[in-house]
């Protein structure tokens, strides 16, 4: 939906407002974000793409597949126009991350997203400087 958002100029808060109004889906749901992170919906959805493929039904299994390619897709979203937004670069420049637990409140750093722009911006070259009130130095490098 920030996809779509961003490319029309909507408010991804408004219209995720807006779609939250119909009961079966709520106002939580459509919450804009990097991604999905942690350890369990990303395990939780690859079990789906194997049981699919186990009972020999690939269009179902694709369909989860792009569950997980999608949540990948953000994340180099979000990376790139974070380069974008840098004049195309972040060789040398100081980054700062301000969270870097898959939520908020919790230590739990397993398959956040933060994970993934951290490496990818260093990769190009970016000096990051991270924190999250919750989790340990140690857990960030």
């Amino acid at each position: 939906m920030s996809v779509i958002c961003e490319a029309t100029g909507a408010n991804v808060s408004e219209v995720a407002h807006a779609v939250g109004m119909d009961s079966r889906i709520g106002p939580k749901f459509l919450q804009a974000s990097v991604g999905f992170g942690g350890s369990c919906f990303q395990k939780d959805v690859l079990n789906l793409v194997y049981l699919c493929e186990s009972l020999n039904l690939p269009e179902v299994a694709i369909y989860w597949q792009q569950v997980i390619d999608m949540n990948d897709y953000q994340r180099r979203r979000f990376a790139n126009r974070i380069v974008e937004g840098l004049f195309n670069t972040v060789t040398d420049k100081k980054i700062a991350l301000l969270g870097f637990a898959f939520k908020k409140n919790t230590a739990d750093t397993r398959e956040s997203a933060s994970i993934y722009v951290s490496k990818y911006l260093m990769e190009e070259g970016a000096r990051l400087n991270i924190y999250d009130p919750k989790v340990e130095r140690e857990q960030m490098m």
